[in-house]
């Protein structure tokens, strides 16, 4: 297999997790690929429709994943427009809770510093989103405080496994 943007290489997906990426005022939609060699964050759509509610029209944002196949991971981490980093390039990977000041709710960040392809050290936050529901559309209604702590202590464990050998995990969580 050939070397991804960044170096390394990218084999085997271990999961995808859903992020949403802080670049200065903007929140962007990213997927999270852990793979056996690497981190692939790839960027997704969203859009925001409206939806009549109890007290008037709200605005609903829905993603659309691209959650790219076994087939696909190679294109995937090849792709221009995708962040690769290989796990040699990480120096901390940070999991810890935190406050949304605009949404006053409990929120799960995952701090990443790493090197770029030019050796330049990169910090990058993405928050942890919750989980989909099974119809793949979102609802209107926020998950409740225990589903997204156990979504978070399952992300923490898939983390924690996929970055045991590499030392740079740490977890507040």
């Amino acid at each position: 297999m050939r070397g991804a943007i960044g170096g390394g290489r990218i084999e085997r997906v271990v999961r995808a997790i859903d992020v949403l990426v802080r670049r200065g005022m903007k929140n962007l939609d990213f997927c999270l690929l852990l793979t056996k060699d690497g981190i692939i964050l790839i960027r997704e759509g969203s859009r925001d429709e409206i939806h009549p509610g109890a007290f008037g029209y709200a605005s609903v944002h829905i993603r659309e994943h691209d959650h790219p196949s076994a087939e696909n991971i190679d294109r995937a981490a090849h792709s221009g427009k995708n962040l690769v980093i290989p796990y040699d390039r990480l120096r901390k990977i940070h999991f810890r809770r935190g406050f949304s000041s605009s949404t006053m709710r409990r929120e799960y960040v995952i701090l990443l510093n790493y090197l770029d392809a030019s050796q330049k050290e990169r910090k990058l936050s993405a928050v942890l989103m919750p989980p989909s529901h099974p119809s793949g559309r979102a609802s209107g209604n926020r998950p409740k405080r225990t589903a997204m702590s156990e979504h978070a202590i399952e992300i923490r464990g898939i983390l924690a496994e996929a970055l045991q050998a590499s030392g740079v995990f740490f977890s507040d969580v």
